[in-house]
């Protein structure tokens, strides 16, 4: 912290010298704190569907820093998915004051519970609670809609994925125990190039 240099008159008392002094600590920080982020969430409309591929790819830069750069180069949620979940009301978008999306969250039903397709948040708004906030909004949805779940697949070692969840109340869980659906997932991803003993399906039961 700077120092600051004021004069003081003889006739001020300790207790003002105090406040005086708890003034500029107190402006000091106002002026030094981060900038909060400042966004909302709402459904998504079919004008955000365009949007979400760049926020998906620059959610996607991260993984250059585990030297997964491939995961970078392949396709990016169906634009065709994306439409069918914002009509059906199961794709929460998280916009700037400008309205522009800066994040989305969108899944399906599957036997019964709420299956997370994807949860991007673009790269220079990670850290800020967008992600978290687009998961607490999906989680009261799903329960107000009577999901058994909310479940996903996601890589169980990378510290934004299987380790966040986990923070969030998710537990991994066998495949097999919840569906052959889950194992078609996971099948499905593994053809993509995906390594099968670094992924793995989790889930947060929902309270009715």
């Amino acid at each position: 912290m700077p120092s600051v240099v004021t004069e003081i008159h003889p006739a001020m008392d300790s207790l003002s010298i105090l406040a005086m002094a708890a003034a500029l600590v107190q402006d000091y920080d106002k002026q030094n704190q981060p900038v909060k982020s400042e966004f909302s969430i709402r459904q998504a409309r079919s004008t955000d569907i365009p949007l979400l591929e760049y926020v998906e790819r620059s959610a996607a830069e991260i993984y250059r820093t585990v030297g997964l750069d491939h995961l970078l180069d392949g396709a990016t949620v169906d634009p065709n998915l994306l439409a069918y979940m914002a009509i059906s009301n199961t794709l929460l978008v998280a916009v700037n004051r400008w309205d522009q999306p800066i994040g989305f969250i969108g899944g399906q039903n599957i036997v019964g519970n709420f299956h997370i397709i994807e949860l991007s948040v673009a790269q220079s708004h990670q850290g800020k609670g967008v992600g978290k906030a687009l998961m607490s909004a999906i989680y009261d949805q799903a329960r107000r809609e009577g999901y058994r779940a909310l479940t996903l697949t996601t890589f169980r070692h990378l510290p934004w994925n299987g380790p966040w969840y986990q923070r969030l109340g998710f537990g991994e869980v066998i495949a097999s125990d919840w569906g052959r659906e889950y194992e078609e997932i996971l099948d499905h991803e593994a053809q993509n190039g995906l390594d099968t003993k670094q992924r793995c399906v989790m889930a947060l039961p929902l309270r009715l």
